[in-house]
């Protein structure tokens, strides 16, 4: 196998569609760019790619001090036990984080419109956000995206792949009570 046409040290096992040369997996990575590589199947929009661990959130510390964000989160947190008890135990933690993707997609990366092929999920976002302004009303954008972000780290920490987090809120926190 030839070497990479850039760095001239590794091997070269991509073909670069730009170039027509074969070049190695870190210099196609570092020396992309959207006019070169548009429509190459290694090419991805920055922008369309979302790294939700990177959300602003409240430390663990932050969170226990503050009787208000432990409110918020409550509040968070028995929509999800809602739906939790809504859907029969069928609801997971993966649909929570994924809701709470949805939320940051809006709120925190600014999307307009939601892409979402799943109807229950969509209809879902749109309870949850309904809930949060009547619940909330006076919550500001921030603390509300960085309970979530908090809310969100917990549940990746919590979660095994079912529904480990969202029993374990259950006993805690429960079902939303307000209208």
């Amino acid at each position: 196998m030839a070497k990479c046409s850039i760095c001239n040290s590794r091997k070269g096992k991509r073909k670069c569609a730009a170039d027509n040369t074969f070049v190695c997996s870190l210099c196609c990575g570092q020396s992309r760019t959207a006019e070169k590589c548009a429509g190459c199947s290694y090419y991805k929009d920055v922008s369309l790619i979302r790294n939700y661990r990177k959300v602003p959130f409240y430390s663990t510390q932050r969170m226990s001090d503050s009787s208000n964000l432990q409110d918020i989160a409550n509040v968070i947190e028995s929509i999800l036990c809602q739906f939790y008890a809504e859907d029969e135990n069928v609801f997971t933690d993966k649909q929570a984080l994924q809701l709470l993707e949805l939320a940051f997609d809006r709120f925190h990366f600014g999307e307009t419109e939601l892409k979402i092929d799943d109807h229950e999920l969509k209809a879902k976002f749109e309870k949850m956000f309904q809930m949060i302004q009547v619940d909330l009303p006076n919550t500001s954008h921030d603390d509300l995206i960085k309970v979530s972000a908090s809310v969100y780290r917990s549940i990746q920490r919590r979660t095994q792949g079912g529904r480990e987090y969202l029993s374990f809120i259950q006993q805690y926190v429960g079902n939303r009570v307000a209208p």
